[in-house]
């Protein structure tokens, strides 16, 4: 089943241009700024979608345009086959996301802050909430710390825990491993891998760290200034590395970009 599409997927941030001229600072035209630039990708259900980038590539943009958090500029998205703007409101209860920084109220504390948002998502109990907790890591000592006190790890173990809310079947994690220490890390990764393997959840995740990728991915989206330079599943791009030679997914992703670039000369 496909769970998401798009095509032409296009996103312009327009900015104003400060003018210095005549001792005043003012505002004039907007200059554009293309963070996602025609994208045409589709998802299947089942599948971990590692999406490799340079910083500004347009990894978090394209969550957020998936999430509803931002609307495209062109072009067009559907999810789990609905593309009109209000079948999407209602297939993106489908999914869970964890974007940039973990949401919530600071002076409350993790639990306080899972309890207020279980309240909008119909059937989740705080018996569920406490097996979130455990299922993510999240000790008993760190969820009844407020969120602005919280480290940068246990932040990230409460996101997880918002995501997996009412059992979403697509999963959207921008830098989930950011903050974690080693343990934190294998942890993340054999817990996407077993969201996978026994509930079937189809999970698009960005990380830099590409070895930890390499072991939970089954397919990839390389994206480069908005555009994306290839779409290659788990053995293809092994079979790649072996033929060109290369160290490993760092170093493909690397000459894809190199490659981008003198295209474009």
């Amino acid at each position: 089943m496909i769970v998401l599409e798009t095509r032409d997927l296009t996103k312009v941030y327009k900015e104003k241009v400060i003018d210095f001229r005549d001792r005043r600072i003012n505002l004039k035209d907007r200059m554009e700024f293309s963070a996602l630039d025609g994208v045409d990708l589709t998802l299947e259900s089942g599948h971990i979608y590692g999406l490799v980038g340079n910083n500004g590539a347009g990894k978090t943009t394209l969550m957020r345009l998936i999430a509803g958090l931002a609307l495209p500029t062109a072009g067009s998205l559907s999810l789990f086959g609905a593309g009109s703007e209000k079948a999407l409101f209602a297939a993106r209860q489908r999914l869970g996301s964890l974007i940039s920084q973990p949401a919530g109220y600071e002076e409350l504390s993790l639990w306080q802050n899972l309890v207020s948002q279980a309240a909008l998502i119909p059937g989740v109990t705080r018996k569920d909430l406490d097996a979130l907790c455990s299922l993510v890591g999240l000790e008993r000592s760190a969820r009844h710390r407020s969120l602005r006190k919280a480290s940068t790890g246990e932040k990230q173990r409460y996101g997880l825990a918002a995501a997996l809310m009412g059992e979403p079947e697509l999963l959207l994690l921008d830098e989930p491993m950011n903050g974690l220490d080693p343990s934190g890390i294998a942890d993340t990764r054999e817990l996407l891998l077993r969201l996978n393997r026994e509930r079937g959840l189809t999970i698009l995740v960005s990380s830099h760290l590409l070895g930890e990728l390499h072991r939970a991915a089954t397919d990839y989206i390389f994206l480069h200034k908005g555009k994306v330079l290839e779409t290659i599943t788990a053995e293809e791009l092994d079979a790649r590395i072996g033929e060109k030679k290369l160290r490993d997914v760092e170093a493909y992703f690397l000459a894809l970009v190199k490659s981008a670039k003198e295209h474009s000369l």
